[in-house]
């Protein structure tokens, strides 16, 4: 066993066939009879299993056991959530970091996106970091739980639409549309909790913090959301912009897709990650990694536009203060010379 939750177990498995590691979920017995419980369970199942993306969590197959029990085989991943990383890192995280992290998942939610899936609950606890040496600063991330993922597609099978008045997802993270009961959700929603996640990631704390969830819900749905410039005014402001744009109220004033945000996001210019992050803490009796210098530095506008930086202006001035240091000590040691008895001039 390797974890285990209020709805089920995760066992450590091996695929048969390929000898390669698995994990496998199975519902706990006392929700085998709810229907309710056990149609999201392989709702799960046949979002994630629909999607063929990396950053997408892999499901290999699912089912039932003899006893009933409702189980899942994925990909075993190693690694932690976002939510450990943010927490075992203090705080904020250096931006450069968050860029990579937010590229990913525009990434893996364009792929979702263009089958019809929309997650509808994404947060630090359903994004999973993992080791990936190909990419930058070595970290892929890997969407998390589909359960309550809208399948707008044909392909998937029969549409169920939410029962009406029912609200889904968790309220910090939530757009202001799945705030309202009823309210129509689409893709949109999904860049919109993106927008919560990453102003978390570099401010400290999401753009909504109340005692209670309808307290939040309300601040979403009519407090505008603040502008990480009044946190962190040094950030560029392409990157405040864009954000901004994410937790827009109105679904149609926001970015329009997923592809979209990538494309603005990487044309923040920032300096690329130094070093490789350090996901998990180290093992007993294993030396922590060493750290490279600071991962990030905000880019020089000139240097942004392929221009070389000019010399900051004390440098030259202490290159002339020293050459007329050496100049006064040349003369006076000459003058000194001529006065020694027996030398000559």
């Amino acid at each position: 066993m390797i974890g285990e939750g209020g709805m089920g177990t995760v066992y450590a498995a091996e695929h048969t066939v390929l000898g390669s590691p698995a994990a496998v979920k199975v519902l706990q017995p006392k929700w085998t009879t709810d229907a309710v419980v056990v149609d999201r369970f392989f709702h799960e199942a046949r979002a994630a299993s629909a999607i063929r993306h990396a950053g997408i969590v892999e499901v290999f197959d699912f089912g039932r056991l003899d006893n009933d029990q409702a189980w899942i085989a994925m990909e075993l991943l190693r690694g932690e959530t976002l939510t450990q990383y943010f927490i075992r890192n203090g705080g904020p995280l250096d931006p450069a970091v968050v860029q990579q992290l937010g590229a990913q998942l525009f990434a893996a939610l364009d792929a979702a996106h263009v089958v019809g899936v929309v997650h509808r609950d994404l947060k630090p606890d359903n994004i999973f970091l993992v080791r990936d040496p190909g990419l930058a600063g070595g970290i892929r991330v890997k969407l998390l739980d589909f359960g309550i993922a809208k399948l707008g597609s044909d392909r998937f099978g029969e549409k169920k639409k939410t029962q009406g008045g029912t609200i889904l997802g968790t309220p910090t993270y939530m757009a202001p549309e799945q705030c309202k009961a009823g309210g129509e959700v689409d893709a949109r929603a999904d860049l919109y909790a993106v927008g919560c996640i990453l102003f978390e990631l570099l401010v400290g704390r999401p753009p909504f913090d109340a005692p209670g969830g309808g307290e939040v819900m309300a601040m979403h749905i009519y407090e505008p959301a603040p502008r990480i410039s009044l946190y962190k005014p040094k950030l560029p402001i392409e990157l405040d912009a864009l954000i901004a744009k994410l937790l827009e109220k109105n679904p149609a004033d926001r970015v329009p897709s997923a592809a979209y945000a990538l494309a603005e996001l990487e044309r923040v210019s920032l300096m690329p990650l130094a070093a490789q992050v350090v996901l998990m803490a180290p093992m007993p009796g294993r030396a922590p990694a060493a750290k490279v210098g600071p991962a990030t530095e905000y880019l020089d506008p000139e240097m942004a536009a392929g221009k070389p930086a000019r010399l900051p202006l004390w440098i030259p001035l202490a290159v002339i203060a020293v050459a007329i240091a050496i100049a006064i000590a040349a003369v006076i040691l000459i003058g000194n010379s001529a006065e020694v008895p027996g030398v000559k001039s």
